[in-house]
């Protein structure tokens, strides 16, 4: 599986769109579908934390808290008439976002490797806050020296 960039437009805070999942069957008596941001968590039973986004009237709350890096879980379910349970889920990584699309690289096989994926990205984001002039006037400010650059 190789991984690419999708573009996901948005509007007004709602994902409008999503990957192609495993469509309906004929045999199916209930569906369902979810996009969840996933993060590593040790505290919880498969090492991962979810939250859940919210439905709207068109698409999918894009949270508050979503950040250049953060997986992404797109799934749906079905129960077909013999009892059977199906799933199909896609994991990605939020590259960017911009005033009307929300950028994801994916599909990957397991949410770690998104993670690792996007590592590269979450560190260069870090390390340009360094750089950032309110960051050193603040260090300077705590070592009451005037600051370097």
């Amino acid at each position: 599986m190789s991984a690419t960039e999708f573009v996901f437009r948005h509007a007004g805070g709602y994902l409008l769109e999503t990957p192609d999942l495993e469509p309906r069957q004929a045999s199916d008596v209930e569906n369902w579908a979810w996009v969840v941001t996933l993060w590593r968590d040790a505290h919880s039973t498969d090492g991962w934390g979810a939250l859940e986004w919210q439905t709207g009237e068109r698409g999918w709350l894009i949270p508050a808290t979503t950040s250049i890096g953060d997986i992404v879980e797109f799934g749906v379910g079905a129960v077909d008439r013999a009892g059977t349970t199906r799933f199909d889920r896609w994991w990605g990584w939020v590259r960017r976002v911009s005033h009307c699309a929300l950028v994801v690289v994916g599909p990957f096989e397991h949410p770690m490797y998104a993670e690792h994926d996007a590592q590269g990205t979450v560190d260069e984001v870090r390390l340009s806050q360094l750089d950032a002039p309110d960051i050193v006037d603040a260090a300077a400010a705590v070592l009451r020296r005037e600051p370097l650059g």
